[in-house]
């Protein structure tokens, strides 16, 4: 395919979440770090199903959920609106305990039913004291919602998937959540800050530092098949990021530079509407000023572990904007009526800001 470029509209001139929201709702991280910053980073985007009715939304208006987290928090949140462009996007379940059904605070908390902040997950390992990074999708085939988290965990950083049918509740049945829904047992992968997409009806991911994963067995990419070792990897990674060997081959990372040099941070995907290009949009950590760049993947050419990025990255996304502060990230693209979103971190990981994005 041709050459594909984009012109950014920003809208609304101000986030359509704030952190500071979140801290004034008690639903972000412990309320000592009130004066720091974090609390609105790494959102995902979702149209609710049909099958979902009203009365079970977090309100009868909501057409949208926008998922996402605190960075050193231990609960994941939400926030819904009718229209996905709009301004007015609000904060579901402050964690007030007023209503039965959403225990805990936003849909998924670490905190709920123990004082100790862990889940015992399987085979000893534990998710402790932080959960973050959301990438929620729905499963039209078994009307739930699936969400894949990252958290801090004895076995070191590791990946974790969990479900819920009306996509407000993901913890376990145990402390509240629904039946059959919750945390899975099961450690979904090494690697952090997942997105994921299906290329030819097949299920990958893409992670941190532009590594791509695929299920170990693709006929149950969410569920461990009989006989698995469960300590094992759901999904498992590839060898080497085609975005760090071109910052390599570039001069631009390496063990001889301070901090390694660039890396990838936090992207996000989206397979393009021919089906044989994949946009990823990410930032590089430690490029000043930190901004959203995009590249592409011929998804068509050879095996998965042999994708290759292009080089170099289009710039998307800069700061220019007071209340962006000095850098942006952590994207996610949302096309809805043939229009493409992008929402993006803002104002030091605390607010999320949405654009239009058009094709030229």
């Amino acid at each position: 395919m041709g050459e594909v470029t984009y012109r950014v509209e920003k809208l609304h001139g101000r986030p359509i979440v704030d952190g500071s929201d979140v801290r004034r709702l008690r639903i972000g991280a412990d309320p000592n770090r009130s004066r720091l910053r974090g609390d609105a980073m790494f959102p995902t985007v979702v149209r609710i199903p049909d099958w979902v009715p009203a009365e079970d939304r977090a309100h009868p208006d909501a057409n949208y959920y926008l998922y996402f987290a605190s960075h050193h928090g231990t609960s994941i949140h939400m926030a819904w609106s009718d229209r996905v462009d709009s301004a007015d996007w609000t904060i579901f379940n402050a964690g007030r305990l007023d209503d039965p059904r959403f225990p805990g605070r936003g849909v998924f908390d670490l905190r709920l039913g123990n004082e100790t902040e862990t889940i015992d997950v399987v085979d000893g390992i534990v998710l402790k004291g932080h959960v973050s990074s959301p990438e929620v999708i729905v499963d039209e085939d078994n009307r739930q919602f699936i969400m894949v988290v990252h958290g801090s965990s004895n076995d070191g950083q590791r990946s974790f998937v969990a479900t819920s049918k009306s996509g407000l509740n993901f913890n376990r049945p145990e402390v509240g959540g629904e039946e059959g829904g919750g945390l899975k047992r099961l450690k979904f992968a090494d690697r952090n800050y997942l997105r994921v997409f299906t290329y030819h009806g097949d299920w990958y991911g893409f992670a941190q530092r532009g590594f791509f994963l695929e299920p170990a067995n693709p006929e149950c990419p969410w569920d461990t098949p009989e006989g698995w070792n469960t300590s094992d990897p759901l999904w498992v990674s590839a060898e080497s990021s085609p975005i760090e060997d071109d910052l390599v081959a570039d001069g631009l990372a390496g063990d001889h530079l301070p901090n390694g040099g660039l890396g990838l941070r936090h992207g996000c995907v989206r397979v393009m509407e021919e089906g044989e290009t994949l946009e990823v949009f990410y930032s590089r950590k430690w490029e000043e000023p930190e901004y959203i760049m995009r590249s592409t993947v011929d998804l068509s050419a050879g095996d998965w572990q042999a994708w290759q990025t292009s080089y170099p990255p289009e710039d998307m996304v800069r700061a220019e904007e007071d209340w962006e502060g000095d850098v942006v990230h952590d994207s996610y693209a949302f096309k809805e009526d043939g229009q493409l979103y992008l929402f993006y971190t803002c104002w030091e990981e605390d607010a999320i800001a949405v654009a239009k994005l058009y094709r030229e």
